[in-house]
């Protein structure tokens, strides 16, 4: 498979690297420190875990060709950045599918629209930082690689997608409604961001506060309920799990993977380097709260942290 991946920040990085060692051909699509970083270094990741180190030599562009053909453009960026792509994006004229790969928030619509069939939706399994050329990555086990089409009906293509992602190393699971499982993973993801942010993004203060480790659990749990309320069956089963304990279980989990190195490569890194993502996701979140007609008093308490 000839794959493009426009952005190649960690998570199209991890992703690209692995595609590769499966034997697809990558493309990367790339500017400013990144591209030069890239033609200068090739693609190097570092496994946090393992501290597995690999460098390869990767095809970097910063500007397509008119002809150029793909079967697959896979955008893992930043929710803010959806709709800059899709100048590059309708522009293609190969009819390559497009994987949104990330937090798209209220977009989907949008952006479906815009590209009708092509479109894609998707969630990634990985974390990390960049230091210089290097990416520092996490595969996270906890959770599958996400896929599903916008009017969720399993196709002969997303089966195709999801034994490409296999076959590279990513368990990958097909969502019957991609939406709501996006909107599921908001509601998990928001609050750690938001507790994070009250003490100054730093993982293992977060660990060692008992109220806002509370509050971050009691926000999450009102979220969840009121998603489930209103049919949402989307909501990872490992999750809905968790948060069915007594809190003080659910915190002490959190605060073993906070006081980690996971806290940092999960969480901490991108809610440092994406706070208008978080922030657009959180009105999100409040928006489909009130749709839910459920109150949600703590989510609403953590949400009026600034970042």
């Amino acid at each position: 498979m000839r794959i493009l991946v426009l952005g190649a920040g960690v998570i199209g990085s991890v992703y690209a690297g692995k595609l590769l060692e499966a034997g697809h051909e990558v493309v990367l699509l790339a500017r400013g420190s990144r591209l030069a970083d890239l033609q200068s270094h090739g693609l190097l990741l570092e496994d946090a875990e393992s501290g597995n180190c690999t460098a390869q030599p990767v095809v970097v562009l910063s500007e397509l060709a008119s002809d150029d053909h793909f079967d697959l453009v896979l955008v893992p960026v930043r929710s803010e950045q959806l709709v800059s792509t899709l100048a590059v994006l309708t522009a293609m004229t190969d009819g390559s599918d497009v994987l949104f790969f990330g937090n798209t928030g209220n977009h989907g619509a949008e952006l479906a629209a815009a590209l009708g069939e092509r479109a894609l939706f998707g969630f990634p399994a990985a974390g990390g930082t960049r230091d210089g050329p290097t990416i520092k990555y996490v595969l996270i086990r906890q959770q599958k690689t996400m896929l599903g089409e916008p009017d969720g009906t399993t196709t002969a293509r997303i089966r195709r997608l999801q034994h490409v992602l296999d076959g590279a190393g990513f368990p990958t699971l097909i969502s019957a409604d991609i939406h709501a499982w996006l909107l599921g993973h908001v509601a998990f993801v928001v609050p750690i961001a938001f507790a994070l942010y009250r003490v100054g993004i730093d993982a293992p203060r977060l660990a060692a506060d008992p109220a806002t480790m509370r509050l971050m659990v009691l926000a999450t749990r009102e979220a969840f309920s009121a998603l489930r309320a209103t049919g949402n069956e989307e909501i990872p089963t490992n999750l809905r799990a968790l948060y069915r304990l007594p809190t003080v279980l659910v915190i002490a989990y959190w605060r073993r993977v906070l006081n980690g190195p996971r806290g940092e490569l999960w969480f901490g890194a991108h809610s440092r380097a994406a706070p208008a993502e978080m922030h657009a996701l959180a009105r999100d979140l409040q928006e489909a709260m009130r749709h839910t007609g459920r109150p949600t008093p703590n989510l609403e308490r953590l949400l009026a942290t600034p970042a």
